[in-house]
């Protein structure tokens, strides 16, 4: 199959499962609140926010093997590719080791870490199973899943995706099952998460064994060429700042707010951030192989190919941020009303809406210069990871202390508006493309003037009120259906006309509709 074959065919499996595992995660959400509560649903968030912290212990180690896989996969040297693997799965367990240590020494202090709550009457037994639960789960990542990375590398994403999902939804099921009808109570639930983190490996590794059954890796073969493979770990020391900085920005928030306000206070705030965890992973999920795609593309040398497909993605990615940016702003609000119990929700103001979008549309527009950083190898800004993650940490610190959770946002986005719109592209053009970067400067001001125009047109339009309200889920569904297609069509116009990336992404997808129509017809 061709590079755009397996990105095809990784866009069909992950938007599938997308669309059903994000309904059934709206509807567990609801059961779970139900029936656990807010301190629970908190309490499992925050746990998995700290065990985020120790899964900074892999160093990005997958990342840098995966950029040293690309040219060997492209060249079917079955061979090194057998070695890489091998190495990844002795590193990792190194890695699983070290982390099972630093969480045994991490328990010791969750007596003080949950005080608050603690001291409110939660018991201190299912703080330490919740822990030990998600522990478990994420040590079989590390001991045992490790070999995903090769299907992720190889353009196979979409084999992982379908057993992940297909497990994810099995034991969401169950769990939904046991807590409304069988009355069971939140250690049934965290069972069934380890029972299902056990199924998945299992699965995966008889997935691999189908479509490589030449592939023969052990940790222990990993061991043996250590010393051949010395790129890889200079890659590593650079990737791990990186990877703090990824941390950060995606699991502190949690954190600031569960040490300065309260384990509600972070279910509320997770309302919100689901959502828009939800949106990013579907874009990310379903366009992931595109990591893989741009790896090869680089590796191959055509700088005019190379070029051609950044604008593509650059266009692309711009039209779907603010497109999914405007629709979250009018649409979340109303749905979270309609989704949850009235005493299980606290909606936030315009203003904070306002900024989650931003850090909406700033976690979309960032992938285009991060799938090329990746396939260039382009890590060694590490005083730029480490920055932002003190930046992010540091706002977010005061601001919540003295604004509650918008100050948390404030630190969020700032930090990564500053990095990712601003810094890593300058970098990706001095180190990778090696030319000035003035043309994307120029193209990002006509980006964003186009996308704020349409914003207050459409925003306009919309508000002439002739959409019914959305007071039922008949007419959020509609609003939901027509503000989105709007925005995108006007936006989508404007920058068809103003940008010949986004012709060129046009150009390209209309292509790829007509053969995939003339080869139903054959």
């Amino acid at each position: 199959m061709s590079r755009v074959s397996y990105s095809i065919k990784n866009v069909k499996v992950s938007l599938t499962f997308y669309m059903l595992v994000l309904l059934l995660n709206f509807f567990s959400r609801r059961i779970f609140l139900e029936t656990l509560g807010n301190d629970l649903v908190g309490l499992s968030e925050t746990v998995m926010g700290y065990i985020g912290f120790l899964n900074l212990a892999e160093m990005g180690i997958p990342v840098a093997i995966a950029n040293v896989l690309y040219a060997p996969l492209f060249r079917d040297d079955r061979e090194r590719v057998t070695e890489l693997v091998s190495l990844l799965g002795w590193l990792l367990r190194l890695v699983g080791i070290l982390i099972a240590a630093a969480g045994l020494v991490f328990a010791v202090f969750i007596p003080w870490i949950f005080a608050r709550e603690i001291a409110a009457g939660l018991d201190a037994g299912v703080i330490y199973a919740a822990y030990f639960t998600f522990l478990i789960t994420t040590l079989l990542s590390y001991l045992v899943n490790y070999k995903q990375n090769l299907l992720v590398a190889d353009q196979k994403g979409y084999e992982v995706a379908r057993v992940f999902n297909l497990c994810l939804i099995a034991k969401v099921l169950l769990q939904m099952a046991l807590l409304k009808w069988a009355g069971a109570g939140y250690l049934s639930w965290l069972l069934l998460e380890v029972v299902f983190g056990v199924v998945f490996a299992v699965w995966l590794e008889a997935v691999m064994r189908r479509v490589y059954p030449w592939l023969r890796s052990s940790p222990r073969l990993g061991r043996g060429v250590v010393r051949k493979y010395r790129e890889v770990f200079a890659g590593v020391k650079r990737i791990f700042s990186h990877r703090i900085a990824g941390f950060v920005l995606t699991q502190s928030d949690k954190l600031v707010v569960a040490q300065t306000l309260s384990l509600t206070a972070v279910t509320f705030y997770t309302n919100y951030s689901l959502i828009i965890n939800r949106v990013t992973a579907f874009i990310t999920a379903t366009l992931q192989n595109s990591y893989a795609g741009v790896g090869n593309l680089v590796a191959e040398g055509d700088r005019g190919k190379i070029k051609l497909v950044f604008w593509q993605f650059n266009a692309m990615y711009f039209w779907l941020g603010g497109t999914l940016a405007f629709g979250f702003y009018m649409l979340v609000n109303p749905f979270i009303e309609l989704w949850l119990p009235p005493d299980r929700y606290e909606l936030f103001s315009g203003l904070i809406v306002l900024m989650l979008v931003g850090t909406l549309f700033v976690g979309l527009v960032r992938q285009t210069v991060q799938y090329f950083l990746n396939a260039y190898g382009l890590y060694h800004d590490v005083w730029a990871a480490w920055t932002e993650a003190g930046l992010n940490v540091a706002v977010s610190v005061w601001a919540c202390l003295h604004y509650g959770v918008a100050g948390v946002i404030v630190g969020k986005l700032l930090s990564t508006g500053l990095f990712m719109l601003l810094w890593k592209p300058y970098f990706l053009y001095r180190r990778g493309f090696k030319e000035s970067s003035a043309e994307y400067w120029l193209t990002l001001a006509k980006y964003f003037a186009l996308i704020a125009g349409t914003w207050l047109l459409v925003g306009w339009v919309v508000g002439l009120g002739w959409l019914p309200p959305m007071t039922t889920w008949g007419g959020w569904a509609v609003n939901a259906l027509a503000v989105p297609l709007l925005y995108g069509l006007v936006c989508g116009g404007a920058m068809y006309a103003g940008s010949e990336g986004m012709r060129c992404f046009v150009r390209l997808a209309a292509g790829l509709v007509r053969g995939a129509v003339a080869k139903r017809r054959r």
